[in-house]
């Protein structure tokens, strides 16, 4: 069973090999090189907006399968 999301959650990731900080929060999502205070932020409700298909899109095949 999934947890709600009630506090901001931190976690490192490695791209292309640098750092980033991802912060998960209430809000949204926020991406920053690690070490740095200004990065990338969408919100849950933007994020789902431009997730939306469009009506004469193809869906893309699942991945793995």
């Amino acid at each position: 069973m999934a947890l709600p999301l009630e506090r901001t959650l931190k976690r490192e990731v490695v791209i292309d090999g640098a750092p980033y900080t991802v912060t998960l929060s209430p809000l949204g999502v926020k991406l920053v090189p690690k070490g740095f205070r200004k990065g990338r932020a969408v919100s849950w409700r933007a994020l789902l907006a431009q997730g939306e298909p469009a009506a004469d899109a193809e869906e893309d095949p699942p991945a793995g399968g």
